[in-house]
Protein backbone atom coordinates (compact mmCIF):
# COMPACT_ATOMS: atom_id res chain seq x y z
CA UNK A 1 0.00 0.00 0.00
CA UNK A 2 1.03 3.62 -0.67
CA UNK A 3 -0.36 7.14 -0.26
CA UNK A 4 -0.48 9.94 -2.85
CA UNK A 5 1.53 12.84 -1.52
CA UNK A 6 -0.64 15.39 -3.33
CA UNK A 7 -4.10 14.36 -2.09
CA UNK A 8 -3.37 11.64 0.46
CA UNK A 9 -5.41 8.96 -1.36
CA UNK A 10 -4.69 5.35 -0.30
CA UNK A 11 -3.50 3.41 -3.39
CA UNK A 12 -2.54 -0.10 -4.34
CA UNK A 13 1.15 -0.71 -4.88
CA UNK A 14 0.66 -1.45 -8.62
CA UNK A 15 -1.26 1.77 -9.36
CA UNK A 16 0.55 4.27 -11.59
CA UNK A 17 -2.07 7.10 -11.56
CA UNK A 18 -3.75 8.45 -8.39
CA UNK A 19 -7.48 7.79 -8.62
CA UNK A 20 -8.14 10.87 -6.47
CA UNK A 21 -6.25 13.61 -8.29
CA UNK A 22 -4.71 11.95 -11.38
CA UNK A 23 -1.10 12.48 -10.27
CA UNK A 24 1.55 10.13 -11.68
CA UNK A 25 2.61 8.02 -8.67
CA UNK A 26 5.27 5.88 -10.35
CA UNK A 27 8.01 8.19 -9.05
CA UNK A 28 8.96 7.49 -5.40
CA UNK A 29 8.92 11.22 -4.71
CA UNK A 30 5.19 11.36 -5.55
CA UNK A 31 4.04 8.85 -2.92
CA UNK A 32 4.79 7.70 0.60
CA UNK A 33 4.26 4.56 2.62
CA UNK A 34 2.50 6.43 5.42
CA UNK A 35 -0.47 8.82 5.65
CA UNK A 36 0.50 12.48 5.24
CA UNK A 37 0.24 13.47 8.95
CA UNK A 38 2.30 10.49 9.97
CA UNK A 39 4.80 11.10 7.17
CA UNK A 40 5.28 14.70 8.30
CA UNK A 41 5.80 13.50 11.85
CA UNK A 42 8.43 10.96 10.73
CA UNK A 43 10.29 13.55 8.65
CA UNK A 44 10.23 15.96 11.57
CA UNK A 45 11.62 13.31 13.91
CA UNK A 46 14.28 12.41 11.32
CA UNK A 47 15.42 16.03 11.20
CA UNK A 48 15.51 16.23 15.00
CA UNK A 49 17.48 12.99 15.22
CA UNK A 50 19.91 14.31 12.64
CA UNK A 51 20.47 17.40 14.76
CA UNK A 52 21.05 15.21 17.83
CA UNK A 53 23.59 13.04 15.97
CA UNK A 54 25.44 16.15 14.80
CA UNK A 55 25.47 17.52 18.35
CA UNK A 56 26.75 14.20 19.70
CA UNK A 57 29.49 14.09 17.05
CA UNK A 58 30.53 17.63 17.95
CA UNK A 59 30.71 16.79 21.68
CA UNK A 60 32.71 13.63 20.92
CA UNK A 61 35.15 15.58 18.74
CA UNK A 62 35.70 18.16 21.49
CA UNK A 63 36.27 15.34 24.04
CA UNK A 64 38.84 13.67 21.77
CA UNK A 65 40.70 16.97 21.33
CA UNK A 66 40.78 17.44 25.11
CA UNK A 67 42.16 13.88 25.59
CA UNK A 68 44.87 14.50 23.01
CA UNK A 69 45.90 17.71 24.75
CA UNK A 70 46.04 15.89 28.11
CA UNK A 71 48.09 13.06 26.55
CA UNK A 72 50.59 15.51 25.07
CA UNK A 73 50.91 17.29 28.42
CA UNK A 74 51.46 14.02 30.31
CA UNK A 75 54.04 12.76 27.80
CA UNK A 76 55.98 16.02 27.96
CA UNK A 77 55.81 15.99 31.77
CA UNK A 78 57.07 12.40 31.85
CA UNK A 79 59.98 13.28 29.58
CA UNK A 80 60.96 16.15 31.85
CA UNK A 81 60.70 13.89 34.91
CA UNK A 82 62.82 11.24 33.20
CA UNK A 83 65.50 13.78 32.37
CA UNK A 84 65.54 15.10 35.92
CA UNK A 85 65.87 11.58 37.31
CA UNK A 86 68.77 10.58 35.08
CA UNK A 87 66.70 8.39 32.79
CA UNK A 88 68.53 8.13 29.51
CA UNK A 89 65.96 6.00 27.71
CA UNK A 90 65.48 2.32 26.99
CA UNK A 91 68.98 1.65 25.71
CA UNK A 92 70.74 2.55 28.95
CA UNK A 93 68.09 2.20 31.63
CA UNK A 94 67.48 4.40 34.65
CA UNK A 95 70.14 2.76 36.81
CA UNK A 96 72.83 2.10 34.21
CA UNK A 97 74.63 5.42 34.30
CA UNK A 98 74.41 6.17 38.06
CA UNK A 99 73.95 2.79 39.70
CA UNK A 100 76.27 0.68 37.62
CA UNK A 101 79.10 3.06 36.72
CA UNK A 102 79.83 0.45 34.11
CA UNK A 103 81.72 2.15 31.31
CA UNK A 104 81.38 4.60 28.46
CA UNK A 105 78.46 4.76 26.06
CA UNK A 106 80.58 3.55 23.14
CA UNK A 107 81.51 0.43 25.12
CA UNK A 108 77.95 -0.84 25.05
CA UNK A 109 77.01 -3.69 22.79
CA UNK A 110 73.31 -4.34 22.14
CA UNK A 111 72.76 -8.09 22.36
CA UNK A 112 69.14 -8.31 21.24
CA UNK A 113 66.58 -5.86 19.96
CA UNK A 114 63.03 -7.20 19.63
CA UNK A 115 59.53 -5.90 19.84
CA UNK A 116 57.85 -6.42 23.18
CA UNK A 117 55.97 -9.66 23.63
CA UNK A 118 53.70 -10.85 26.38
CA UNK A 119 55.79 -12.42 29.13
CA UNK A 120 52.81 -14.40 30.40
CA UNK A 121 49.69 -16.13 29.21
CA UNK A 122 47.07 -18.20 30.99
CA UNK A 123 49.42 -21.21 31.12
CA UNK A 124 52.75 -19.75 32.21
CA UNK A 125 55.60 -17.35 31.49
CA UNK A 126 58.11 -16.90 28.68
CA UNK A 127 61.80 -16.14 29.29
CA UNK A 128 64.93 -15.72 27.24
CA UNK A 129 67.89 -17.95 28.09
CA UNK A 130 70.60 -15.77 26.59
CA UNK A 131 74.35 -16.26 26.37
CA UNK A 132 75.95 -12.88 25.71
CA UNK A 133 79.25 -12.67 23.83
CA UNK A 134 81.95 -10.09 23.22
CA UNK A 135 83.14 -8.96 19.78
CA UNK A 136 85.49 -11.94 19.59
CA UNK A 137 82.56 -14.32 20.22
CA UNK A 138 83.81 -15.25 23.69
CA UNK A 139 81.03 -16.19 26.09
CA UNK A 140 80.76 -13.51 28.74
CA UNK A 141 77.54 -13.87 30.67
CA UNK A 142 74.40 -16.02 30.81
CA UNK A 143 71.03 -14.71 31.97
CA UNK A 144 67.38 -15.72 32.17
CA UNK A 145 65.00 -12.78 31.85
CA UNK A 146 61.42 -12.09 30.63
CA UNK A 147 61.08 -12.25 26.87
CA UNK A 148 59.29 -8.91 26.66
CA UNK A 149 62.21 -7.09 28.32
CA UNK A 150 63.62 -7.09 24.83
CA UNK A 151 66.14 -4.22 24.96
CA UNK A 152 69.39 -5.71 26.27
CA UNK A 153 72.62 -3.80 26.88
CA UNK A 154 75.95 -5.21 27.97
CA UNK A 155 78.97 -3.09 28.78
CA UNK A 156 82.50 -3.87 29.95
CA UNK A 157 84.52 -1.50 32.14
CA UNK A 158 88.26 -2.20 32.01
CA UNK A 159 89.56 0.94 33.75
CA UNK A 160 89.28 -0.08 37.39
CA UNK A 161 92.89 -1.21 37.93
CA UNK A 162 91.94 -3.28 40.96
CA UNK A 163 94.25 -6.17 41.84
CA UNK A 164 91.26 -8.53 41.66
CA UNK A 165 88.27 -8.03 39.37
CA UNK A 166 89.73 -5.18 37.32
CA UNK A 167 87.00 -5.78 34.72
CA UNK A 168 83.35 -5.11 35.51
CA UNK A 169 80.63 -6.39 33.22
CA UNK A 170 77.13 -4.92 33.39
CA UNK A 171 73.89 -6.24 31.95
CA UNK A 172 70.56 -4.40 31.65
CA UNK A 173 67.30 -5.80 30.22
CA UNK A 174 64.49 -3.28 29.90
CA UNK A 175 61.22 -2.78 28.08
CA UNK A 176 60.73 -0.04 25.52
CA UNK A 177 59.27 2.64 27.78
CA UNK A 178 61.71 1.84 30.59
CA UNK A 179 59.05 1.25 33.24
CA UNK A 180 60.52 -2.15 34.14
CA UNK A 181 64.06 -3.48 34.08
CA UNK A 182 66.44 -6.08 35.48
CA UNK A 183 70.07 -5.18 36.15
CA UNK A 184 73.28 -7.09 36.95
CA UNK A 185 76.87 -6.02 37.56
CA UNK A 186 79.81 -8.34 38.05
CA UNK A 187 82.03 -8.22 41.19
CA UNK A 188 83.52 -4.91 42.22
CA UNK A 189 86.55 -4.62 44.49
CA UNK A 190 86.99 -1.69 46.86
CA UNK A 191 89.85 -0.95 49.25
CA UNK A 192 89.93 1.78 51.86
CA UNK A 193 92.87 2.94 54.00
CA UNK A 194 92.91 5.53 56.79
CA UNK A 195 95.39 6.38 59.54
CA UNK A 196 98.42 8.50 60.50
CA UNK A 197 102.00 8.72 59.29
CA UNK A 198 101.22 8.72 55.57
CA UNK A 199 99.26 10.56 52.93
CA UNK A 200 96.43 8.56 51.32
CA UNK A 201 96.55 10.94 48.35
CA UNK A 202 100.20 10.06 47.77
CA UNK A 203 99.40 6.35 47.94
CA UNK A 204 96.67 6.71 45.37
CA UNK A 205 98.94 8.72 43.07
CA UNK A 206 101.65 6.07 43.34
CA UNK A 207 99.27 3.21 42.56
CA UNK A 208 97.09 5.09 40.06
CA UNK A 209 93.69 3.82 41.13
CA UNK A 210 94.57 0.47 42.66
CA UNK A 211 93.34 1.83 45.98
CA UNK A 212 89.77 3.14 46.13
CA UNK A 213 89.04 5.47 49.03
CA UNK A 214 85.53 4.26 49.58
CA UNK A 215 84.76 3.00 53.08
CA UNK A 216 82.05 0.35 52.89
CA UNK A 217 79.92 0.34 56.06
CA UNK A 218 76.91 -1.85 55.27
CA UNK A 219 74.56 -2.74 52.41
CA UNK A 220 71.82 -0.35 53.54
CA UNK A 221 74.17 2.66 53.53
CA UNK A 222 75.53 1.61 50.15
CA UNK A 223 72.06 1.25 48.59
CA UNK A 224 70.83 4.56 50.01
CA UNK A 225 73.76 6.37 48.40
CA UNK A 226 73.17 4.59 45.10
CA UNK A 227 69.46 5.44 45.09
CA UNK A 228 70.18 9.10 45.87
CA UNK A 229 72.54 9.24 42.89
CA UNK A 230 70.14 7.42 40.57
CA UNK A 231 67.15 9.52 41.69
CA UNK A 232 68.40 13.04 42.49
CA UNK A 233 64.80 14.25 42.88
CA UNK A 234 63.90 11.57 45.45
CA UNK A 235 62.06 13.10 48.40
CA UNK A 236 61.58 9.80 50.23
CA UNK A 237 63.48 6.50 50.19
CA UNK A 238 61.43 3.93 52.02
CA UNK A 239 62.89 0.55 53.00
CA UNK A 240 60.22 -2.15 52.69
CA UNK A 241 60.21 -5.62 54.22
CA UNK A 242 63.01 -7.90 53.08
CA UNK A 243 62.24 -10.64 50.60
CA UNK A 244 61.54 -14.13 51.89
CA UNK A 245 64.30 -15.74 49.84
CA UNK A 246 67.75 -14.81 51.17
CA UNK A 247 70.64 -16.58 49.48
CA UNK A 248 72.79 -19.24 51.15
CA UNK A 249 75.34 -17.84 53.63
CA UNK A 250 77.43 -21.04 53.51
CA UNK A 251 78.64 -20.22 50.00
CA UNK A 252 79.65 -16.75 51.17
CA UNK A 253 81.53 -18.26 54.14
CA UNK A 254 83.49 -20.49 51.76
CA UNK A 255 84.32 -17.52 49.52
CA UNK A 256 85.62 -15.56 52.51
CA UNK A 257 87.89 -18.52 53.37
CA UNK A 258 89.25 -18.54 49.81
CA UNK A 259 89.95 -14.82 50.05
CA UNK A 260 91.95 -15.31 53.26
CA UNK A 261 94.06 -18.03 51.65
CA UNK A 262 95.04 -15.83 48.72
CA UNK A 263 95.22 -12.17 49.61
CA UNK A 264 96.11 -11.08 53.15
CA UNK A 265 99.92 -11.41 52.82
CA UNK A 266 99.94 -8.98 49.89
CA UNK A 267 98.16 -6.10 51.64
CA UNK A 268 101.29 -4.03 52.34
CA UNK A 269 102.44 -4.23 48.74
CA UNK A 270 98.97 -3.60 47.39
CA UNK A 271 98.42 -0.48 49.50
CA UNK A 272 101.91 0.88 49.02
CA UNK A 273 102.84 0.43 52.71
CA UNK A 274 106.47 -0.31 53.63
CA UNK A 275 107.83 -3.76 54.38
CA UNK A 276 107.54 -4.74 58.02
CA UNK A 277 103.98 -3.44 58.35
CA UNK A 278 101.94 -5.78 60.54
CA UNK A 279 98.23 -6.48 60.19
CA UNK A 280 95.59 -7.59 62.68
CA UNK A 281 92.26 -8.89 61.40
CA UNK A 282 89.48 -7.09 63.30
CA UNK A 283 86.21 -7.73 61.45
CA UNK A 284 84.54 -9.50 58.54
CA UNK A 285 81.26 -7.99 57.36
CA UNK A 286 79.04 -10.34 55.31
CA UNK A 287 75.59 -9.78 53.85
CA UNK A 288 73.60 -11.94 51.48
CA UNK A 289 70.08 -10.55 51.52
CA UNK A 290 67.40 -9.33 49.13
CA UNK A 291 66.18 -5.82 50.01
CA UNK A 292 63.11 -3.93 48.82
CA UNK A 293 62.74 -0.15 48.45
CA UNK A 294 60.14 2.34 47.28
CA UNK A 295 61.34 5.71 45.99
CA UNK A 296 59.05 8.74 45.83
CA UNK A 297 60.27 11.74 43.84
CA UNK A 298 59.38 15.39 44.28
CA UNK A 299 57.08 15.02 41.29
CA UNK A 300 55.22 12.20 43.11
CA UNK A 301 56.60 9.59 40.75
CA UNK A 302 56.86 6.22 42.57
CA UNK A 303 59.38 3.48 41.75
CA UNK A 304 59.59 0.12 43.50
CA UNK A 305 62.96 -1.64 43.52
CA UNK A 306 64.36 -4.95 44.68
CA UNK A 307 68.10 -5.43 45.23
CA UNK A 308 70.26 -8.49 45.70
CA UNK A 309 73.74 -7.38 46.88
CA UNK A 310 75.97 -10.15 48.29
CA UNK A 311 79.07 -8.59 49.83
CA UNK A 312 81.89 -9.31 52.24
CA UNK A 313 84.33 -6.80 53.69
CA UNK A 314 87.46 -7.80 55.65
CA UNK A 315 88.95 -5.15 57.96
CA UNK A 316 92.42 -4.91 59.49
CA UNK A 317 94.34 -2.68 61.86
CA UNK A 318 97.92 -2.07 60.70
CA UNK A 319 101.03 -0.52 62.22
CA UNK A 320 104.69 0.07 61.38
CA UNK A 321 106.74 1.43 64.34
CA UNK A 322 109.76 2.15 62.15
CA UNK A 323 107.79 4.74 60.17
CA UNK A 324 105.45 5.76 63.02
CA UNK A 325 102.57 4.61 60.85
CA UNK A 326 99.25 3.06 61.90
CA UNK A 327 95.65 2.92 60.76
CA UNK A 328 92.86 0.77 59.38
CA UNK A 329 92.33 -1.03 56.06
CA UNK A 330 89.04 -2.28 54.59
CA UNK A 331 89.13 -4.68 51.66
CA UNK A 332 85.62 -5.16 50.25
CA UNK A 333 84.08 -7.27 47.50
CA UNK A 334 80.63 -6.31 46.28
CA UNK A 335 79.94 -9.49 44.38
CA UNK A 336 77.04 -8.10 42.38
CA UNK A 337 74.43 -5.39 42.31
CA UNK A 338 71.34 -7.12 40.94
CA UNK A 339 68.24 -4.96 40.80
CA UNK A 340 64.64 -5.17 39.68
CA UNK A 341 62.88 -1.88 39.03
CA UNK A 342 59.22 -1.17 38.22
CA UNK A 343 57.45 2.14 37.81
CA UNK A 344 54.13 1.00 39.27
CA UNK A 345 52.75 -1.55 41.72
CA UNK A 346 50.94 -3.30 38.89
CA UNK A 347 54.17 -3.81 36.94
CA UNK A 348 56.00 -4.82 40.10
CA UNK A 349 53.46 -7.57 40.79
CA UNK A 350 53.52 -8.65 37.14
CA UNK A 351 57.30 -9.17 37.04
CA UNK A 352 58.05 -10.02 40.67
CA UNK A 353 58.61 -13.74 40.04
CA UNK A 354 60.95 -12.83 37.15
CA UNK A 355 63.53 -11.36 39.54
CA UNK A 356 63.74 -14.64 41.46
CA UNK A 357 64.33 -16.55 38.23
CA UNK A 358 66.86 -13.93 37.10
CA UNK A 359 69.04 -14.00 40.24
CA UNK A 360 68.91 -17.79 40.37
CA UNK A 361 70.17 -18.23 36.80
CA UNK A 362 72.68 -15.54 35.79
CA UNK A 363 76.38 -16.27 35.78
CA UNK A 364 79.75 -15.07 34.54
CA UNK A 365 81.35 -17.37 32.02
CA UNK A 366 84.58 -19.24 32.63
CA UNK A 367 86.10 -17.21 29.81
CA UNK A 368 85.28 -13.91 31.48
CA UNK A 369 86.74 -15.15 34.79
CA UNK A 370 89.94 -16.29 33.04
CA UNK A 371 90.29 -12.88 31.42
CA UNK A 372 89.80 -11.14 34.77
CA UNK A 373 92.42 -13.35 36.43
CA UNK A 374 94.93 -12.76 33.64
CA UNK A 375 94.34 -9.00 33.74
CA UNK A 376 94.73 -9.00 37.55
CA UNK A 377 98.03 -10.86 37.18
CA UNK A 378 99.23 -8.26 34.69
CA UNK A 379 98.39 -5.41 37.08
CA UNK A 380 100.04 -7.21 39.99
CA UNK A 381 103.30 -7.75 38.13
CA UNK A 382 103.40 -4.08 37.08
CA UNK A 383 102.88 -2.93 40.67
CA UNK A 384 105.62 -5.25 41.94
CA UNK A 385 107.92 -3.88 39.25
CA UNK A 386 107.30 -0.31 40.40
CA UNK A 387 105.31 0.56 37.29
CA UNK A 388 102.02 2.37 36.93
CA UNK A 389 99.46 -0.26 35.84
CA UNK A 390 98.36 0.11 32.24
CA UNK A 391 94.74 -0.08 31.10
CA UNK A 392 93.95 -2.60 28.37
CA UNK A 393 91.24 -2.24 25.75
CA UNK A 394 88.43 -4.64 24.85
CA UNK A 395 90.44 -6.43 22.16
CA UNK A 396 93.31 -7.01 24.57
CA UNK A 397 90.89 -8.37 27.13
CA UNK A 398 89.48 -10.78 24.54
CA UNK A 399 93.05 -11.90 23.80
CA UNK A 400 93.61 -12.56 27.50
CA UNK A 401 90.53 -14.78 27.53
CA UNK A 402 91.90 -16.81 24.65
CA UNK A 403 95.44 -17.17 26.02
CA UNK A 404 94.87 -17.56 29.77
CA UNK A 405 94.99 -20.77 31.73
CA UNK A 406 92.39 -21.82 34.30
CA UNK A 407 91.36 -19.01 36.62
CA UNK A 408 92.71 -18.81 40.16
CA UNK A 409 90.97 -20.35 43.15
CA UNK A 410 89.46 -17.15 44.49
CA UNK A 411 88.27 -15.86 41.10
CA UNK A 412 86.78 -19.23 40.25
CA UNK A 413 85.11 -19.32 43.67
CA UNK A 414 83.39 -16.02 42.91
CA UNK A 415 82.13 -17.44 39.63
CA UNK A 416 80.76 -20.51 41.40
CA UNK A 417 79.14 -18.31 44.04
CA UNK A 418 77.33 -16.23 41.44
CA UNK A 419 76.15 -19.37 39.68
CA UNK A 420 75.07 -21.43 42.70
CA UNK A 421 74.58 -19.27 45.74
CA UNK A 422 70.90 -18.56 45.43
CA UNK A 423 68.16 -20.25 47.40
CA UNK A 424 66.55 -22.07 44.46
CA UNK A 425 64.04 -24.72 45.47
CA UNK A 426 64.13 -26.82 42.30
CA UNK A 427 66.60 -27.55 39.53
CA UNK A 428 65.56 -28.53 36.00
CA UNK A 429 68.05 -29.84 33.42
CA UNK A 430 68.00 -30.63 29.70
CA UNK A 431 71.03 -31.29 27.50
CA UNK A 432 73.68 -28.77 28.66
CA UNK A 433 71.20 -26.38 30.26
CA UNK A 434 70.27 -26.00 33.93
CA UNK A 435 67.49 -23.83 35.31
CA UNK A 436 67.00 -23.09 39.02
CA UNK A 437 63.47 -22.18 40.08
CA UNK A 438 61.23 -21.61 43.07
CA UNK A 439 58.45 -23.74 44.51
CA UNK A 440 55.66 -22.45 42.29
CA UNK A 441 57.21 -23.72 39.03
CA UNK A 442 56.23 -27.31 38.19
CA UNK A 443 57.48 -27.71 34.63
CA UNK A 444 60.06 -26.01 32.41
CA UNK A 445 60.21 -26.22 28.61
CA UNK A 446 62.99 -24.98 26.35
CA UNK A 447 63.32 -24.17 22.65
CA UNK A 448 67.12 -24.19 21.96
CA UNK A 449 66.74 -22.64 18.51
CA UNK A 450 65.07 -19.52 19.92
CA UNK A 451 66.72 -19.72 23.35
CA UNK A 452 63.20 -19.47 24.73
CA UNK A 453 62.10 -20.87 28.09
CA UNK A 454 58.53 -21.55 29.15
CA UNK A 455 57.76 -22.09 32.83
CA UNK A 456 54.43 -23.19 34.23
CA UNK A 457 52.92 -23.95 37.60
CA UNK A 458 50.54 -26.53 36.08
CA UNK A 459 50.98 -29.99 34.65
CA UNK A 460 50.60 -29.42 30.92
CA UNK A 461 51.83 -30.49 27.50
CA UNK A 462 51.94 -26.83 26.48
CA UNK A 463 53.49 -25.00 24.60
CA UNK A 464 54.24 -27.20 21.58
CA UNK A 465 56.50 -29.62 19.73
CA UNK A 466 59.36 -27.13 19.25
CA UNK A 467 59.95 -27.12 23.01
CA UNK A 468 61.74 -29.86 24.92
CA UNK A 469 60.78 -30.62 28.50
CA UNK A 470 63.40 -30.24 31.25
CA UNK A 471 63.81 -33.02 33.77
CA UNK A 472 63.29 -32.12 37.41
CA UNK A 473 66.17 -33.21 39.68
Amino acid sequence: MKYCKKCGMLLEDNMEICIGCGTDVTDKKSYSRFPEPLQQQLESEKKENGKKVLALLAITLVFIVILLMIGIYISQTYLLMSESEGDSGPETGMFTRMLLNSGKEDDKKPATQKKNRQVKDENGSYYKYATLKDEAENDMFTAVYPEDLSNVDISLDLERNSLKFPAVLSFVATNEDNTTQLTFTSPQHYQYIAGTGFSPDELQENLKGCVSFYDFKDVETYLNEIIKQAYPTARKIEALDEADEPASSKSLDRLTELYGENDTEELAKLFGLPEGTSFNHTETYKSDRILNYRILTKEDHAVTCRFYVPVFCVKYDFSNPEYDMNGRISDCYILTVSSFEAGSDELYDWYEDAFSLFVNNYGLSEGFLKGVDAYAGKIKSEIEGGMIPSVIDRNEFSSLIGSSEASGTFIKGVGEFLGRNKNAEKTFTAEDYTINTGDDIVQVYFDPARELLFTTGDETEYPGDEFIEFEHD
